[in-house]
Order: structure tokens, then C-alpha cells, then sequence
């Protein structure tokens, strides 16, 4: 109860203090921007107390200031409040007299508050953004001593980008008090145990290296697992679709460079039908390894062979369907040369010929 009604005393001081500052601008300009300048420089007062709320409940070091935002948007919106107002009553008066540009030049320093008015504002109104983001971090992380950076982003919810920009933010602010961001395992971590070595090899369990995962967009690796595959996979009637298969994908990747715009038609090939095959590919060479054939590997291996050939007909389909704009532009430029042709009695009927 004792904080609210702090907080609330905080709340009307400043509200008190910003009002009459905006009326010392507006009527005694030098006094008023003294007292701006002075809640600007030295209004931190109210830092040196933990805003309410987040005592007790976080690893916070330094309180979060909510007060700086609001305070240079305040000020910005009074600057511009009053040099604007200066602006809409003085400049048609002077540009009556003497012109807009010579105007303009002497109300300058009154274009150059007003334009500073608007960029506190804005940068006041970040400030005070940036400060209730760092309040709701702390509301997440509470007392853990580690948290996943990704965990906290989609909380939030902000790109991990964004977040790892605010916590290091926090960090070096003292706002979090010690710790560090493990981008090797994209963690916040608030101990001062610094960086934890994993264990030596010898020490680690021997674990199967996962194969890492094949990137689609690189054609010559891609065409490279193909051949492997094929070369691992004796069946010669599946090597023959096998090398099908690696013929229409090179000359799909072909198009691809060929045409980048049209990179769209090729998504679902790229991220689906492409990568699914392969996959079924190596699930197939796995196992003619076992050179057993028990009524499991003898179904699956008929199932995969089965539907090859209308995985090579996809293919095909989808290398024609690239096409399809390229040949109806041809049709439609022999459509108007065999009208041209035969308007100007050059078709080779009964009129004009091409030997005069």
C-alpha cells in the first residue's frame, strides 16, 4: 500500500512540475527551458527507488526508469506545442513583409526548436517503449538463474533479434545486474560463474553424429547426394530412375538461375517433393545394406520402387509446368506472325510471296 500511494505521490509531482514548466515556455521562455533542461539533466531522482512491482520478485540490479520517457516526451510535445504556435502566428505575418524564405531565415531558431520538439517526443516515446519491454523481461525471467533467449522473444513477443538487442541492453544498463547472453546456446545466463566448457572428448559419452541437414538451395550438393544415392543403390532398374530424376533437377536448378523471379513456382519442389525423395531415396539404400530381405524390408523396399515412377513423372510435370508461360508467349507471337504473314499476302497462298 505504502509503495502505491508513493508512486502516486511520483505521478502528481511530475505532472505538477510538467505543467507548469509548459506554461514558463509558453509565457517566460528562458525560465521555462531552465526547468526543462533541469528535469532533463538531473530528474533521476526517481531511479535510485525500484519501480513498483519488481522489488523482490526478480534478479534485478538497477530499477527500471519509467520517469526519462515520459519526461522527454513531455518536453518534446511542449516544444513543439509552443515553437509550433510561434510558427503559425509569426510566419504569415513576416512572409507578408518581407517574404517566406526571408521568413523563414529569421524564424529558424523557431523551425529548429519545433523539429527538436518532435524528435524528443519520438525518442521519448522509444524510451518509454523500451522501459515497459524491460519490465516485462524481468517479470519473465523472475529469480532463474537461465533462460532461453527464443522462450522469452515469443513471450514477449518480439524477433530473437530484438530481444537480444534489449537484454544486452539490460546488461550493460546494470538494469540485470550480472550475467551474460550464450549465443552457443542462445541462453541468458545471470551467474557470475562465467562461461561453462563443455566436457572434453574423452569425457563425452560416444553419441551418433547427427547428419547435418542437406540445403536445398545448393544445387550442386543436392545433385551430389543424388549421385551418391544412386551409386549406393545397386537395383539398376531404380538406378535408372535415380539418374532420371537427376537429370530433371539439374535442369530444374538451371531454370532457377536462369529465371530468379519465378523462384515461387518452385517452393513447394524446394521444401517438400525434392527433400521428401531424397529422404525415401536413402531409407531405400539403407536397406539393400542390411542384405537380408524379411517380409518388412521386402514391402517397403516394393513400395518405394512402386511409386518412383510416378515420382519421376512429377518431376517431369514440374519442370514442364516452368515452361508453360516461355511456350504460351511463343504461341502467341506464331499466332501474330501467321496473321502479319498472311495479312501482308506473304503466307505463301495465292497473293504476294517471299521472291517477290
Amino acid at each position: 500500500m505504502a509503495s502505491n500511494q508513493n508512486w502516486n505521490s511520483f505521478n502528481s509531482q511530475d505532472l505538477v512540475y510538467w505543467l507548469a514548466t509548459v506554461v514558463l515556455l509558453a509565457t517566460f521562455f528562458p525560465v521555462g527551458l531552465f526547468l526543462l533542461l533541469r528535469k532533463l539533466l538531473g530528474g533521476g531522482k526517481r531511479s535510485q527507488s525500484a519501480v513498483p512491482g519488481t522489488q523482490g520478485i526478480t534478479r534485478q540490479g538497477r530499477p527500471v526508469d519509467l520517469s526519462r520517457g515520459k519526461g522527454m516526451t513531455v518536453a518534446g510535445i511542449a516544444f513543439a506545442a509552443v515553437f509550433g504556435i510561434v510558427l503559425v502566428t509569426a510566419l504569415p505575418i513576416l512572409s507578408m513583409g518581407a517574404g517566406f524564405l526571408t521568413a523563414s531565415a529569421i524564424l529558424s531558431p523557431a523551425i529548429g526548436f519545433f523539429l527538436a520538439g518532435l524528435a524528443m517526443t519520438w525518442v521519448g516515446t522509444q524510451r518509454n517503449k523500451q522501459a515497459k519491454r524491460f519490465r516485462k523481461y524481468l517479470a519473465l525471467i523472475g529469480r532463474r538463474e537461465s533462460v532461453s533467449i527464443t522462450t522469452l522473444a515469443q513471450a514477449m513477443p518480439v524477433s530473437f533479434r530484438k530481444a537480444c538487442h534489449d537484454l544486452q541492453d539490460m546488461l550493460d544498463s546494470g538494469i540485470l545486474e550480472t550475467g551474460y547472453l550464450d549465443m552457443s546456446t542462445a541462453r541468458l545466463i545471470l551467474s557470475d560463474e562465467g562461461v561453462q566448457e563443455p566436457p572434453q572428448p574423452e569425457e563425452r559419452a560416444a553419441e551418433p553424429q547427427e547428419e547435418a541437414p542437406l540445403d536445398m538451395s545448393d544445387d550442386n550438393a543436392v545433385l551430389g547426394e543424388i549421385r551418391r544415392l544412386n551409386e549406393d543403390i545397386d537395383d539398376e532398374v531404380m538406378s535408372r530412375k535415380i539418374d532420371r530424376i537427376g537429370e530433371i533437377t539439374g535442369k530444374i536448378f538451371a531454370f532457377q538461375k536462369q529465371h530468379p523471379n519465378r523462384a515461387g513456382q518452385l517452393r513447394s519442389f524446394l521444401n517438400y517433393y525434392l527433400p521428401t525423395t531424397l529422404k525415401i531415396l536413402k531409407a531405400y539404400a539403407r536397406m539393400e545394406e542390411q542384405g537380408i530381405e524379411g517380409e518388412n524390408i521386402r514391402s517397403a523396399k516394393a513400395r518405394i520402387e512402386g511409386m518412383m515412377d510416378k515420382v519421376v513423372d512429377g518431376f517431369e510435370a514440374q519442370l514442364d509446368k516452368l515452361f508453360q508461360d516461355d511456350a504460351m508467349d511463343i504461341t502467341t507471337d506464331v499466332q501474330v506472325l501467321e496473321q502479319m504473314l498472311e495479312k501482308d499476302g506473304l503466307s505463301g497462298g495465292d497473293g504476294m510471296t517471299l521472291g517477290g
